[in-house]
């Protein structure tokens, strides 16, 4: 099961592609690729130079580890297989959060967002806030039909 948001952008015009990936297709590497790529093709018309591309973030939230290694967070942004300093610098980073990390590897307010995704509530004002939201969003009728 998946749950897509459109893509947004920021105030500096960054695009992002957010997704909660309920299960685990052992394909999201690919399918974050193809992501970019449709975001891409959404951004830039014809004949318009490539340094126009906005920078793109493409984000699943999942509750499973992708990657088996405990983080809460796996990003990938373009770095040398040979030399790991070196980057491409294309703008393309993609983002896997998973709410089955063990380590201390992301912030508390991150880590109170996976918690509640997870099913775990928090004190953490974000979490409070968002746990609002979503209960306004279940009263909408129509917001939950659509």
């Amino acid at each position: 099961m998946t749950f897509c948001l459109e893509n947004v952008k920021d105030d500096l015009e960054r695009v992002y592609s957010i997704e909660m990936q309920m299960t685990d297709t052992k394909e999201l590497p690919k399918r974050s690729r193809y992501y970019l790529a449709m975001i891409d093709l959404q951004l830039l018309d014809k004949g318009i130079r490539y340094r126009y591309l906005n920078d793109s973030y493409i984000i699943f939230i999942c509750p499973f580890d992708l990657y088996g290694k405990g983080r809460h967070m796996y990003t990938f942004d373009g770095r040398c297989k040979e030399d790991p300093e070196l980057t491409i610098e294309d703008g393309a980073t993609r983002i896997f959060l998973n709410t089955k990390g063990t380590m201390e590897d992301v912030s508390a307010s991150l880590r109170a967002f996976l918690d509640y995704v997870d099913g775990r509530l928090s004190d953490d004002a974000f979490v409070q806030e968002l746990e609002s939201a979503v209960d306004e969003a279940k009263k909408n009728r129509e917001w939950r039909r659509e």
